[in-house]
């Protein structure tokens, strides 16, 4: 994949006024397959001028869309998405930006029947189960729009039955259950043309049962304080396979393979967050796996944990060259890596694997506040709050690093795209857990991450940082 800035390696179609049908999209990702070149379509008139981009990793076959606005300010980046979903987002995107300021002419044929919703309202008043057997009684066939605290997510039914959904950077099965215990977010249902996209593969009652037994074992853990944070302690040094299928055999359904994989990686010194950096797993697979780590007897739970591995320096070397240093090349005002420092960082991790073949991954965090008149960026006295808890979180051969203006980047050697998935959709859920302090106004916090891995999703650093930046709110 090559670098979505950089012009040259850009195919430019037409500039048109009307937003781009889907039968454009559906051609533009054919063409960028076929040719091997990022293809770019810009439309509109001002103010209202957009490019939408297409791009695809020709080693994982994955397409990448980006719409900017204006002079390349980016409205947003998405992974894996279909034709159908694309058009429905600039759609949705431009609407918002135009309702109420005069939109201009060429933006009427989004304002179809089509695109109003015809159910929406909030997930307080109508809980995910209630909703999706509403749609099923009504037999309805279309998409519903889901915005979250921990982020958004589309479901697709044919006459009442669930057929597809996308949750975060997920889809199917798991992904509508991780849907079922979200309790804060709006939803919009349109009615549209069945979909061809099949990703649920499970009875919709079935999966219903299941969210719900989800969601008690998640309520559960949290009132008795079990986080992604927690630390998780062997009751017992050693234990036989056979004994370790006794004590779990009255608890949550689940995959015994998988119980006991999770259980070797539990050493008294990970938390949950880190044990599932080593062995990524969602969150319907991992939940009742704790539950009954816990439940049954095997496991208890701390905050905090001795650091057996800080362990005295050599008393022959002055370490507080180091402290220099490393204050030379980070801000002042939050202890955090400068962005020149990321790029310094990113390049020799690179060479590390052109080298030796060493995978490292990125993750990048766009962080918001939510406040009365929407969201705003995080105020630069609250900085340090979060830094303080990313910093938590993260290993010790991480790095954290201030990325382009207002984001955060964290440069992670020896990871793959699963682990650094999974850890950021992870620490975003952590940080959106728990609003800033009251004294730094008690905001809620919205965040979004972006992430890639070298080799897996491609072999080249442009591609990399535009495979990995975090889609804006």
């Amino acid at each position: 994949m090559q670098d979505t800035d950089r012009v040259e390696n850009a195919l430019s179609l037409p500039k048109q006024a009307a937003p781009p049908s889907l039968e454009q999209l559906k051609q533009m990702q054919v063409e960028t397959s076929r040719r091997r070149r990022i293809l770019q379509l810009p439309f509109g008139e001002p103010p209202d001028e957009y490019v939408i981009k297409v791009m695809q990793d020709q080693r994982t076959g994955a397409f990448r869309w980006r719409l900017e606005r204006g002079g390349g300010n980016v409205e947003w980046e998405e992974n894996n998405r279909d034709a159908a979903d694309i058009y429905s987002l600039i759609a949705r995107r431009i609407l918002l930006k135009t309702k109420g300021q005069g939109a201009s002419s060429q933006f009427s044929t989004l304002r179809t029947s089509t695109h109003k919703p015809t159910l929406e309202g909030n997930l307080q008043e109508m809980p995910m189960s209630n909703l999706v057997q509403s749609l099923q009684m009504s037999k309805g066939t279309g998409r519903l729009e889901l915005e979250t605290t921990q982020g958004s997510a589309r479901a697709f039914f044919v006459q009442g039955e669930l057929v597809h959904c996308v949750f975060n950077d997920g889809e199917g099965d798991d992904a509508f259950l991780e849907l079922i215990p979200q309790m804060d977010g709006s939803f919009r249902f349109y009615k549209e043309p069945k979909t061809s996209e099949r990703s649920i593969t499970r009875n919709l009652q079935a999966l219903l049962i299941e969210g719900a037994a989800l969601s008690d074992q998640l309520s559960f853990l949290s009132r008795i304080g079990v986080k992604l944070e927690t630390y998780l302690i062997r009751n017992h040094s050693t234990m036989s396979e056979s004994i370790f299928e006794q004590m779990v055999v009255g608890g949550a359904a689940c995959d015994m393979a998988l119980q006991k994989r999770f259980f070797t990686e539990v050493d008294n010194q990970s938390t949950i967050l880190e044990i599932l950096r080593r062995h990524p797993l969602s969150k319907p697979r991992w939940v009742p796996i704790v539950f009954n780590l816990v439940t049954c007897g095997l496991c208890s739970y701390r905050d905090k944990v001795p650091d057996l591995s800080a362990e005295p320096r050599d008393a022959n070397i002055d370490w507080s060259q180091v402290k220099r240093v490393e204050a030379v090349l980070k801000r002042p005002d939050t202890g955090v890596y400068t962005y020149p420092a990321f790029l310094l960082f990113l390049e020799k991790e690179f060479f590390r694997y052109e080298r030796f073949k060493r995978e490292f991954a990125v993750v990048t965090l766009d962080i918001k506040v939510r406040r009365k008149g929407g969201i705003e960026p995080l105020p630069v006295q609250a900085l340090s709050e979060v830094v303080e808890r990313v910093k938590r979180l993260i290993r010790r051969t991480d790095m954290l690093f201030h990325y382009e203006t207002l984001g955060f980047a964290i440069l992670m050697p020896e990871t793959g795209l699963d682990s650094a998935k999974t850890f950021a959709l992870r620490l975003a859920e952590i940080l959106m857990s728990k609003p800033l302090t009251d004294d730094q106004g008690g905001f809620p916090i919205m965040a979004s991450v972006g992430f890639a891995a070298i080799p897996e999703s491609c072999e080249s650093l442009g591609a990399l940082m535009a495979m990995a930046r975090a889609p804006s709110r």
